[in-house]
């Protein structure tokens, strides 16, 4: 996701493609987490009402996610009439079984005319 540059999707939107880069943070200083060393990353969506779904990401490239960068693709209209601010955040579960999440950021959600 861009540090925290506004990102704007129509509600009826399908196939949108949601990428992030999965980040540790020490001493203040970013590192790349490897998606090889995760048993699972899940992408939680809240809408503007407060309900919460999940979904499962993948690693883009097909090194496995030494680069960090996983994907959710949307099936369906996921935001269907409901535009307005959803927040976004990332579960990581790690194979040594370490969970962290990630920062919550905003997705702008904008309403279709047609």
């Amino acid at each position: 996701m861009a540090n925290g540059s506004l990102i704007t999707i129509s509600s009826e939107d399908v196939g949108t493609v949601i990428r992030g880069t999965a980040k540790t943070r020490t001493n203040g200083t970013d590192a790349v987490l490897d998606l090889n060393d995760t048993s699972s990353v899940t992408v939680y969506l809240r809408d503007p009402d407060g309900n919460v779904t999940s979904y499962s990401a993948s690693a883009v490239n097909v090194d496995g996610g030494t680069d960090g960068i996983w994907s959710i693709t949307t099936a369906s209209a996921i935001f269907t009439n409901n535009p307005g601010i959803w927040q976004i955040q990332v579960k990581y579960v790690l194979s040594a079984g370490s969970i962290f999440f990630s920062n919550i950021k905003t997705l702008n959600i904008g309403e279709v005319i047609a």
